[in-house]
């Protein structure tokens, strides 16, 4: 795994991670891991299957009937049981049940082997929120994102609004601060940035300028 060049992207919720992720992976051909797909893809089980409870036999079960596939976006798809879910598993409700399902310890754990399988040539670019700390501790460059929470809560408004959606302004604002305070105070793989990471605020640089300095650093970290 530590022969194949390894970026991690980790932050605060719509700080530009996975903005600048896509950018890095048509830049440099590697694929991209989006972490949060795999506690989507739970959620979604949980659903169709009417599991109750997640216990270690059904996370099990579970994951050994899971695979990521590479696409020819460079990204993965998830198939499960032979079905190709990727599709089903971009919503409201399904973000918010992925959520909880993350603060799970055992299923964090056993997903490390999966995150682990999507390591290949020419890279990895892993994108999440403990990518840096727990899943590839041996990154060769780790990023931390940051960004101001007006700017945030107008990022988001905005792709809101481009899916058809009619938001508030306020409640994102609220929603993303909240997030916020879960995702760094929970018990289990809180988000923090490696000891390693270059801290990249992105409140006031444009998606170019922080594209060239991480590209900058990359090329830094394999001399």
């Amino acid at each position: 795994m530590s022969k194949v060049p390894i970026i991690t992207i980790d932050g605060l919720a719509s700080s530009g991670k996975t903005t600048i992720s896509k950018s890095l992976s048509n830049h440099l051909g590697f694929y991209t891991l989006d972490s949060g797909i795999l506690y989507r893809a739970f959620a979604y089980i949980k659903s169709v299957e009417n599991i109750d409870k997640f216990m270690p036999d059904t996370v099990t079960k579970i994951i050994n009937n899971m695979k990521m596939v590479p696409s020819k976006n460079l990204d993965f798809n998830i198939v499960y049981n032979s079905d190709d879910i990727t599709g089903n598993l971009y919503n409201e409700v399904i973000g918010l049940q992925a959520s909880d399902i993350s603060k799970n310890e055992y299923i964090r754990d056993a997903l490390l082997s999966i995150q682990h399988a999507c390591v290949q040539m020419p890279g990895l670019i892993a994108n999440g929120r403990d990518m840096g700390t727990k899943v590839f501790p041996d990154a060769e460059l780790k990023i931390y994102f940051t960004a101001n929470i007006e700017v945030r809560a107008k990022r988001r408004y905005e792709q809101l609004i481009k899916s058809g959606s009619n938001p508030n302004l306020d409640n994102i604002r609220k929603s993303l601060e909240q997030r916020d305070q879960k995702d760094m105070n929970r018990d289990v793989s809180p988000l923090k940035a490696a000891k390693e990471a270059i801290i990249v605020d992105s409140s006031e640089l444009n998606i170019e300028t922080i594209l060239d300095k991480i590209l900058g650093l990359y090329k830094i970290s394999r001399v």
